[in-house]
């Protein structure tokens, strides 16, 4: 009888997993497996009576990002106030804007900034656009702008702090993937001048495809805005560096603007893999990446950082934790600073058991940045291990 119930509960586990795969595949999605089999847990108990509506609606809940507040990393709104200043109108899209911080964040900056702006924002989970549509936010998402801020920009509502008025105009809310190739809430050529992705396609399986398709969306010489921190080779086929750090800001480009040094780096890097086959180049595309990042680290200042984090972030989806572990601890004493490595390296050290030395470096992470909830997440885990140790 035992036999029969768990061979029962294993199909049931591999039904799930196979329904919920297929809506990430759908919607162009990564998640981790460990996020996937916490979800099937949770969900098991009521999956009879999920229709394929409603898990979907689930599964973008949990699965996809949604952690946002107002003027999240404000030197972006910094720079975004400098390139404001270049002409007196823009039309800007935000895509994964979750429940709107982002862009009302942005429509606020277009207001003191005197300049008219069209502002659109798309995100996949329909619950997130409802609450954008609304414009009313916890705490939460304001907890780092001062009573000053919270006065000028917000009617307080029933303990909620609504957006006003006059920083609503002329946005649109849509549920939708960008990748869909019938967007009916864009006109056939509507152009933006900027479009803001941050902190999506570390959950996007193919960049290249997203990259192109912002390309095609954006003016000439309009601007792509990413998350600090946030590196990905495969923007530089479209995109030059806005600002001398590199950044966040990246300008679209044609080949023959193209900022030369770019465009040397690149004329080594593909002419170096031109006479790959086919299956040499699907078995060494990561490969390339890295080689591609370290070209490019020779031509900008500052790319070292990011290029360390992506080869961590590579072996960390191959789960080789040592060969992290061995790049992370070397990065940690040279960008003491740097929260990201430090939350790596904690959990890189819960997954080899290392609990001693994943408290001291959680205890680091969270004093570098006690915002971020994977932090927090980590110290849970870490908390449970350290329990079980006992």
């Amino acid at each position: 009888m035992l036999n029969i119930l768990s061979t029962f509960e294993d199909s049931k586990n591999a039904m799930l997993k196979n329904q919920i795969e297929e809506i990430l595949r759908k919607h162009g999605i990564k998640a981790q497996k460990a996020h996937i089999e916490r979800l099937i847990k949770n969900i098991k108990p009521i999956s009879e009576a999920l229709t394929p509506v409603l898990l979907e609606s689930i599964v973008l809940e949990n699965l996809t990002i949604g952690e946002s507040y107002f003027f999240r990393d404000i030197q972006t709104f910094e720079k975004l106030r400098k390139i404001l200043k270049e002409r007196p109108s823009w039309n800007i899209l935000s895509i994964g804007c979750s429940r709107g911080e982002e862009v009302y964040s942005t429509a606020i900056v277009c207001n003191e900034a005197g300049v008219e702006c069209s502002i659109k924002g798309i995100d996949v989970n329909f619950h997130r656009i409802s609450q954008a549509k609304l414009g009313c936010y916890n705490f939460w998402s304001v907890r780092f702008l001062s009573k000053e801020q919270i006065e000028k920009y917000f009617n307080i509502v029933d303990g909620k702090y609504c957006v006003k008025e006059q920083y609503k105009t002329n946005i649109e809310f849509f549920q939708g993937n960008i990748l869909d190739a019938g967007l009916s809430f864009f006109g056939k050529r509507e152009k933006f001048d900027i479009i803001f992705i941050r902190r999506v396609l570390l959950y996007i399986d193919r960049i290249d495809i997203v990259i192109q398709k912002i390309s095609t969306l954006l003016k000439d010489n309009g601007f792509l805005i990413l998350g600090a921190g946030e590196y990905f080779p495969e923007v530089l086929e479209h995109f030059s560096p806005a600002f001398n750090d590199v950044g966040t800001f990246y300008r679209k480009i044609s080949k023959k603007t193209e900022h030369p040094e770019i465009k040397t780096t690149k004329s080594k890097f593909f002419g170096k893999h031109r006479k790959l086959t086919e299956i040499e180049r699907t078995k060494s595309e990561k490969t390339q990446e890295i080689e591609f990042a370290k070209l490019l680290k020779k031509t900008f200042e500052g790319m070292e950082l990011e290029e360390r984090i992506k080869l961590v972030e590579e072996y960390l989806s191959k789960k080789a934790y040592q060969k992290a572990y061995d790049i992370v601890k070397e990065s940690c004493k040279k960008y003491q600073t740097n929260y990201l490595l430090w939350k790596y390296k904690t959990l890189i050290e819960l997954e080899l058991n290392d609990i001693e030395n994943a408290k001291q470096s959680l205890q680091r992470a969270l004093f570098l940045n006690s915002t971020d909830d994977e932090i927090w997440q980590l110290k849970h885990a870490l908390d449970f291990r350290a329990k079980l140790k006992k």
